[in-house]
């Protein structure tokens, strides 16, 4: 039949790598002839100001438009391409960032038809972070890779992954929980703090001690400054649905705790239902519970949605419905399918983005609640699923 054909193309490489290559090159030159490349001055620029010695956190219009937050290590990572034409340094940017995910979505399940449906399924949300050019795709890669390195037992790299995401984005040591779930916490444990340590210093290659000392100050009080407003975020959703002006503290805190309490399972943890039901619920937790969590940051959480959707949506009625939610008040509600009126009047207004996630969330933190409830539905619906995917990739085109 036409319809397999049409789907056997699609969940190709052959449709999937030129997919991703294209779009990469076409969206980065669509940004640098148009001039919008602001975000990505703001990553590469620091460089210079880092080897002066300057303070990374202040304005510096002559370069670009709001104020740096991210890591000095970050800014020294970044001279890479600061280096490079802008051109070349934000289609490399790009490319790196598409990559790091792409290596990592193709690892994540043992079918192939599957890898190639996540990345599909995700594709709306990388191309809506990679036309604002920032480090959401290369910070849930490198969040993915710390699982899949815990996965198969290589904890130096495991370590890496996860001190990088730490220096990305503060948030990105979230994912660094599941150390909990592994033989060897300890040991695993040692790698990511030596990352950390040697990683945090190496700013001094460039600086001197005092410099080194005055930079990271200025890191810590512009994350102090930055976590005040509230935007994509269940305290938004709280506030502008509902009028509660909550402290954003109370409600990161509860959270916090409804996401520990199923550790108390800790018999559990060798389970690979439950670890894969804690990497989703982190990456969808790190992002509804940040204050300034923005359109681009989404990428996180709908990877964590579609990594537990594609193994588990025949353990809840809730999925299917949930995944409506998700396509089209999460992914497509940054594009153009809706009116400016729309996206501006009602979904920015009323923080619809979050939405989706949030009930997601509670959704799959309901099933680590309940986890010993839970567990034979989630054993069948992931069997089933494999068998699904193991069925279609041998069946011949029709």
């Amino acid at each position: 039949m036409r319809t397999s054909r049409i789907s056997q193309f699609l969940l190709s490489t052959r449709f999937v790598v030129p997919l991703y290559a294209v779009l990469t090159v076409l969206i980065s030159f669509q940004h640098y002839f148009k001039g919008t490349i602001n975000n990505y001055l703001i990553f590469v620029k620091p460089f210079f100001n880092l080897v002066a010695g300057k303070n990374l956190y202040l304005e510096y219009p002559e370069y670009y438009y709001d104020t740096y937050k991210y890591s000095p290590v970050f800014a020294l990572f970044m001279g890479l391409f600061a280096w490079m034409p802008n051109w070349l340094g934000l289609l490399l940017w790009n490319v790196l960032n598409n990559t790091v995910l792409y290596t990592a979505g193709r690892r994540l399940f043992p079918e192939v038809r599957r890898q190639l449906l996540f990345l599909l399924l995700i594709f709306i949300d990388v191309m809506t972070a990679l036309h604002n050019s920032q480090a959401n795709c290369l910070l849930v890669g490198l969040m993915l890779w710390t699982y899949l390195n815990l996965e198969n037992r290589k904890p130096v790299w495991a370590g890496l992954c996860l001190a990088l995401a730490f220096l990305i984005k503060i948030y990105g040591i979230g994912i660094g929980l599941l150390f909990l779930f592994y033989p060897g916490f300890f040991r695993n444990s040692f790698w990511a703090g030596l990352w950390l340590l040697v990683l945090g210093f190496t700013p001094l290659l460039v600086v001197n001690w005092t410099d080194f000392q005055m930079i990271y100050r200025g890191w810590y009080d512009i994350v102090r400054a930055s976590a005040t407003g509230v935007q994509l975020s269940l305290m938004g959703v709280l506030d502008t649905w509902f009028g509660l002006h909550v402290s954003k503290g109370a409600v990161q805190l509860t959270g916090l705790i409804f996401l520990l309490i199923p550790l108390g399972y800790w018999r559990r943890w060798t389970e690979t239902h439950y670890r894969r039901l804690y990497v989703s619920s982190i990456l969808i937790f790190v992002v509804i519970f940040n204050q300034m969590a923005e359109s681009p940051t989404f990428i996180i959480p709908v990877v964590g949605f579609v990594f537990w959707f594609l193994h588990y949506r025949r353990s809840t009625p809730l999925a299917w419905p949930l995944f409506v939610l998700v396509a089209l008040f999460t992914s497509l509600s940054a594009t153009d399918i809706y009116p400016h009126f729309i996206r501006d009047g009602v979904f920015d207004a009323y923080k619809i983005k979050a939405v989706p996630m949030i009930l997601a969330w509670l959704v799959i933190q309901g099933q680590l609640l309940f986890y010993p409830r839970w567990r034979e539905r989630l054993a069948a619906a992931a069997d089933a699923a494999e068998q699904e995917t193991l069925a279609a990739e041998a069946a011949p085109a029709q």
